[in-house]
């Protein structure tokens, strides 16, 4: 694909959810045929790139089913649980805590799992709208950044294992003292927002709460174009980010990696840090970790979530682009004071 192409391509997928509600309504069917268009400007439908269009958005499609069959059908025995949690223990502290639980045990879960965990939290903690929104982002931030610590986790430390040859620990190892105080600030955030916000009874929760058969199935179809449509973009830029990588030093590496808040990052890790020193490798990953979080095409969990949820584009953007550029920010100033 040619640069022009490609700009055009990235500034429609960043801002056409934000600028058109109909795009917003529809932002799965869009970034799928932001997909297919940028698939053909990077030279047609190879048989490899259509089989992993076709075939990488299945496992999360059908995580997303299971679960909305599984908590729709337990949701009242887990609504007893939490109104229990909510009488005993202040709102914040029970929101922070359960997703830095969860956060941690992300690498372990998988991200998918933990994040429509964290749909059902979102829901049973009874928050406004607007705080049950901005719990899920933060919370969504600390699940991208914890499920990166092992080779399970998710796509991204897959990729990023392989390509560094690190062992299953060896993520750990690299990640765990930068990750985990984001996790920990991420909870914390979510915490603030849980606090601030007054009781939302169960029963307003209505329709958006209640996962029939067919709302399952649906929401699990929404899930499968959009990730698709988010592979063929990937694979679409794959060569012009080859090309690039090599001409970047450590410092603009970290920012141009701002992308993976609309690019695949598991996408981009896998082009970057093979033959990589592990000093840049850090950087690169920690850059793509937290800028996944900025907005809903970033990662695989803010997409499950704001699915879900019915968080749009624009709402996501408020909060998820100016915490993730002060993450961005102090990381950076920490990395380069360490090294």
């Amino acid at each position: 694909m040619n640069l022009p192409a490609a700009i055009v391509i990235l500034v429609l997928l960043l801002f056409g959810p934000l600028a058109l509600h109909l795009i917003e309504r529809n932002i799965e069917v869009y970034a799928l045929a932001l997909g297919i268009l940028a698939t053909l400007f990077a030279g047609g439908f190879e048989p490899e790139v259509v089989k992993h269009a076709v075939t990488e958005p299945i496992l999360i499609s059908v995580a997303v089913i299971a679960a909305g069959l599984v908590f729709g059908w337990t949701r009242d025995s887990f609504e007893r649980l939490f109104a229990k949690l909510r009488r005993r223990i202040p709102r914040a502290i029970l929101a922070g805590a359960a997703i830095l639980v969860l956060a941690a045990l992300s690498s372990l879960i998988t991200a998918i799992v933990a994040a429509l965990v964290l749909v059902e939290i979102a829901r049973l903690l009874h928050l406004e709208r607007s705080a049950q929104a901005n719990v899920t982002i933060a919370g969504c931030f600390a699940i991208g950044l914890g499920a990166a610590l092992t080779p399970i986790g998710e796509p991204l430390s897959t990729l990023a294992a392989h390509a560094l040859g690190l062992g299953f620990f060896g993520l750990f190892y690299l990640l765990a003292p930068y990750v985990i105080p984001g996790m920990i600030a991420a909870s914390i955030v979510a915490g603030v927002f849980a606090r601030e916000s007054g009781e939302r009874a169960a029963q307003d929760e209505g329709s958006a709460a209640e996962q029939s058969s067919s709302a399952a199935i649906v929401q699990g179809l929404k899930v499968y174009a959009f990730v698709a449509g988010l592979v063929l973009i990937s694979n679409a830029y794959a060569p012009l980010a080859t090309r690039m990588v090599a001409t970047l030093s450590n410092d603009a590496l970290f920012w141009a990696n701002t992308v993976s808040a609309a690019l695949d990052n598991a996408t981009l890790v896998a082009l970057e840090v093979r033959d990589m020193t592990l000093p840049r490798a850090r950087e690169a990953i920690l850059a793509l970790l937290i800028s996944g979080g900025m907005l809903i095409p970033g990662n695989i969990p803010n997409i499950v979530s704001a699915g879900a949820l019915r968080i749009g584009s624009l709402e996501w953007a408020r909060l998820g682009v100016p915490m993730g550029l002060v993450m961005l920010g102090i990381y950076f100033a920490v990395l380069k004071m360490l090294a």
